[in-house]
């Protein structure tokens, strides 16, 4: 009896998936991830070889990670996405048959702000200038974090003001506190004094009376001067 087409082409599978190669090893790129928020993300791609050196990415991916609330990964086949969810060290892992890589995942976050000096003492002058503080953050395990960001900020910014840089700047005289913040993390409060110290030429000016008035005369002024000038043109 000759074969059903179906029959035939379970044997045609058959023969492919026998003569497929199976992978012997599995290479990623990167070998290792670092980062240094929540929320980070970097690709991650697994490239199964065949025992000759020969890739074959038919053979699909199943990706996980030893610790979830360090780093998640998803992605579909052999490409995914990593996602760092906190301090620590996980990995995440593709999975072909018996093959598992690994990619070593560290995150490192913000955990500690420093500020010197412990008070700012400012002056309002008639060119504003910062008052520079030297701040210096650290992550979970201690290590310095360089590069990020610092966000200074005064409680009470009718009397000083912060900046992305930070530094602060005097407003008015008077006290209150600052603080220093890198990526959610907040130095401890410095307390801030500010003291007045413009020229006279460089304080605003009194102003008296209704400087109104003055402008209303002078309004009525030159409309009566140009009626003036229209009747003397019509006679």
């Amino acid at each position: 009896m000759d074969p059903s087409p179906r029959a035939l082409a379970a044997v045609a599978v058959l023969s492919v998936a026998a003569c497929r190669p199976a992978p012997a090893r599995i290479e990623t790129e990167p070998s290792t991830l670092r980062f240094g928020l929540r929320g980070q993300t970097a690709k991650v791609r697994a490239s199964p070889i065949a025992r000759n050196g020969t890739p074959v990415p038919d053979n699909v991916c199943r990706w996980s990670s030893t610790d979830e609330k360090v780093a998640t990964v998803s992605g579909p086949h052999n490409e995914a996405t990593v996602t760092a969810a906190g301090p620590g060290s996980a990995s995440v892992v593709c999975t072909i048959g018996d093959l598992r890589a690994e990619v070593p995942v560290q995150v490192r976050v913000v955990a500690k702000v420093t500020v010197k000096p412990d008070r700012a003492d400012l002056k309002v002058t008639d060119e504003p200038q910062p008052f520079p503080l030297e701040v210096a953050a650290y992550d979970d395990s201690g290590a310095p974090v360089l590069g990020r960001i610092a966000l200074s900020r005064c409680a009470d910014e009718s009397v000083c003001r912060g900046d992305g840089r930070g530094q602060l700047w005097g407003v008015a005289a008077g006290k209150t506190t600052a603080f220093v913040e890198v990526e959610g993390a907040r130095s401890t409060e410095i307390p801030v004094t500010v003291v007045d110290a413009r020229t006279a030429a460089g304080k605003p000016q009194r102003v008296t009376g209704n400087p109104m008035e003055a402008i209303e005369r002078e309004v009525r002024k030159r409309e009566a001067e140009a009626k003036k000038a229209a009747e003397k043109a019509g006679q």
